[in-house]
């Protein structure tokens, strides 16, 4: 019987242990100013959220998804045996003009750091619907729609990209946290496999990080065309110190179309700004 995690409800912010700084809302409107967005700091021993930035309730607000749900694919593949820590991606997809670092052959770990959309689209044709929709209730995952773009049935390929898939960011915190506590409904070297190719670097600290990003937009028509042109973008991961670990997940959206076209993806604005919010936090 598959296993399912329980959405984290009321849970408080309390005061940041010595070792950090506590941020403020001037911080937190410095990185948010021109976004809809949410944060949160999550102290994994602890079991307590140590900050958050919610307005509106922003946290619990479904978005798609993206490319965060490459951590859920890697899951799934690892547990299938659909992958594994040798296994190479021969490039069969166009190159893209736009993203030299997809235009050539790829690990798993290149797969998950340059966010490859159709080598994720190789694999999760593999997984098949069914068993999709199976690991989806038992990781709790959001609205667990896997339908794909209205009219179009192609859920099995594009059902988080922009589209029918979507979480809050409190429950990309109860999937991440149940990872880590090896509480899913997958075997402990998925999860071991998974962590592994996480994308780490340091903070200004030396504290290790590792987190996945994912951008989109807002609205995407079901034609692959923008409606909006205001972006989503998430990052999500943890921060390891010792024997803890804190995880963090920020999401946003803009609130007006970017000045320039040529603006970051939404997964990097939402990952800058983490990552001035940790090392002010983990100072």
């Amino acid at each position: 019987m598959i296993k399912k995690l329980s959405l984290i409800t009321g849970l408080c912010i309390v005061a940041a242990s010595s070792q950090a700084a506590n941020l403020t809302q001037k911080e937190y409107a410095n990185q948010f100013n021109n976004y809809n967005a949410c944060f949160i700091l999550y102290d994994l021993n602890a079991h307590k959220i140590l900050t958050e930035y919610n307005p509106n309730n922003r946290c619990n607000q479904r978005i798609a998804s993206n490319s965060t749900f490459k951590i859920a694919i890697s899951l799934i593949a690892f547990d299938q045996g659909l992958i594994s820590e040798s296994t190479e991606f021969k490039q069969t997809w166009p190159n893209n003009p736009n993203i030299p670092t997809w235009n050539h052959d790829q690990t798993v770990k290149s797969w998950m750091a340059y966010s490859i959309v159709p080598i994720s689209q190789q694999i999760t044709p593999k997984i098949g619907l069914a068993k999709m929709q199976h690991y989806l209730a038992g990781f709790a995952y959001g609205n667990q729609d896997f339908s794909g773009d209205h009219g179009k049935n192609n859920g099995i390929t594009n059902a988080w990209l922009s589209s029918s898939l979507k979480i809050s960011a409190l429950e990309e915190l109860a999937f991440l946290k149940a990872m880590l506590n090896y509480e899913l409904p997958v075997s402990n070297n998925a999860i071991d496999h998974t962590k592994a190719i996480l994308a780490s670097d340091q903070l200004k600290n030396s504290l290790t990080y590792r987190g996945k990003t994912g951008s989109g937009w807002k609205n995407r028509r079901a034609d692959g065309k923008n409606a909006g042109h205001e972006r989503d973008g998430w990052y999500v991961g943890y921060v390891e110190s010792g024997n803890n670990q804190y995880i963090f997940v920020t999401n946003l959206t803009d609130k007006a179309k970017p000045a320039t076209d040529k603006s970051l993806f939404g997964g990097e604005d939402a990952k800058k700004a983490t990552l001035s919010l940790l090392n002010s936090y983990f100072n």
